[in-house]
């Protein structure tokens, strides 16, 4: 039942809807006017993981509350600080003070992370996609095969805290800054893996770090690091022959013959097949035409 309203259009806390006049001018405002807020399936993973847990009119005044401008502040929290794998906002409810909401994700550790660079690096691909906007299904995949889960699949996996009274998480606050960052997230692919306090430079670092090992020579000149490592991983060896950087073969040596013999004379049959010793006998005719031919022969 609501409250009393007064003049000013401005509603007490009594759980009415809508907050009135309270809605900020210098709210965040997003890109969605209508229908979903993430258009990337990245995105939608973490409006996914909200929408599972929360109930139809949570979910419906969240969105309002987005659209509204209602979130007056967004922050995600910076890798290799207190604030890595937290996103901390301001949203303006109907009470006069606004809340404070808290999402939060598990942040990888050193191991963890090197881990993460190692599959890079056999892949290097999937990190370009990464800082270009792109968030491919491959990417995802890797990280899974190295033990690593990027993205949310439940609530489980993305903590929500409110300073409202509302006991039920996610409230209708922290759904709207979900919402929100999902639109970021469209952006930036990147934040998924800030969000698990992964810095930017310091992967690359790492990436590099990783790929100069690769491309090292083994000990003997002869290059054999990269070819290994592809090995190990399970991927391809390059199509060209730019992992080589080692010394050029030497080439092979004549074999010497007798005098009056021909080449056919030190060839192994054998290697020609089954049928070797049959080919050789028809070219030794030809081979005896030819150098009778010759001047000199």
């Amino acid at each position: 039942m609501a409250g009393p309203t007064g003049a000013t259009g401005r509603t007490p806390w009594d759980s009415s809807w809508p907050p009135g006049a309270r809605i900020p001018a210098d709210g965040i405002r997003p890109r969605s006017k209508r229908g979903a807020f993430a258009t990337t399936w990245w995105g939608r993973r973490f409006t996914d993981a909200v929408e599972e847990a929360a109930g139809p009119g949570r979910l419906a005044r969240g969105r309002t509350y987005a659209r509204a401008g209602q979130v007056v502040h967004l922050e995600v929290g910076t890798p290799g600080t207190r604030t890595a794998g937290r996103v901390t906002a301001t949203v303006q409810g109907s009470r006069t003070t606004p809340y404070d909401v808290v999402l939060a994700l598990g942040t990888w550790d050193a191991e963890t992370r090197a881990e993460l660079a190692d599959a890079l690096a056999a892949d290097p691909a999937a990190l370009t996609a990464v800082l270009g906007g792109r968030l491919p299904e491959s990417f995802e995949q890797l990280c899974l095969d190295a033990g690593l889960v990027l993205l949310p699949r439940s609530l489980s996996d993305l903590r929500t805290s409110c300073t409202c009274p509302d006991l039920v998480e996610p409230c209708k606050h922290a759904a709207a800054v979900v919402y929100l960052l999902a639109e970021r997230l469209d952006t930036d692919p990147f934040t998924a893996l800030g969000l698990r306090g992964v810095e930017r430079d310091a992967l690359l670092s790492l990436v590099a770090e990783r790929r100069a090992a690769l491309d090292a020579p083994d000990d003997d000149g002869g290059g054999g690091g990269r070819p290994a490592r592809r090995a190990a991983t399970g991927g391809p060896l390059p199509a060209d022959a730019s992992f080589w950087r080692g010394r050029p073969l030497p080439p092979p040596p004549e074999p010497a013959l007798a005098a009056g013999a021909s080449a056919l004379d030190a060839l192994d049959a054998s290697l020609l097949g089954p049928t070797g010793d049959a080919l050789v006998a028809r070219l030794r005719p030809l081979l005896t035409a030819m150098a009778a031919e010759r001047p000199g022969a």
